[in-house]
């Protein structure tokens, strides 16, 4: 009987850590977790960017802008699909909100014009991308982030 209740945790804990979730044998990819964006660029002038998020996770993206002072945050969320050096963001949704009246993807838009993001779909070229730094490029910006 002592038997039973000794191996009993030590196959629950075996048995976990042979399930757990993983894609890819393990690899989650380099876009995967946090990334501040450091700078957005047109060639000419350079605007500074601290308060700006991107996270990704699997096939979904999440920007987020955070105001310090008020520690109020803009949210947008959608799903993108990166091939070789092209990624494209569909944003889905805005401050919890899904966007799928015109009415609504206007609003989304024109909070995502501080971004110089000008479609629902944008497509980026991806200059960079490593471990530590990213740097994509659309519609003649250049955005360039770290990892968080």
């Amino acid at each position: 009987m002592k038997k039973t209740t000794i191996f009993t945790p030590l196959l629950v804990i075996l048995l976990s850590a042979l399930t757990a979730c993983t894609q890819n044998e393990g690899y989650i990819g380099d876009l995967f977790g946090l990334w501040r964006l450091e700078e957005i660029s047109d060639g000419t002038t350079v605007e500074e960017c601290d308060t700006i998020f991107m996270a990704f996770q699997a096939d979904v993206f999440q920007v987020r802008r955070v105001n310090y002072i008020s520690y109020d945050y803009t949210l947008f969320t959608g799903l993108y699909t990166r091939t070789d050096n092209l990624m494209q963001c569909n944003f889905l949704n805005h401050n919890g909100t899904d966007a799928v009246t015109d009415e609504q993807q206007q609003q989304m838009l024109q909070d995502l014009a501080s971004l110089h993001i000008t479609e629902i779909s944008p497509v980026f070229v991806v200059e960079e991308l490593n471990k530590r730094n990213m740097r994509l490029s659309y519609n003649g910006y250049r955005y360039i982030f770290v990892k968080l």
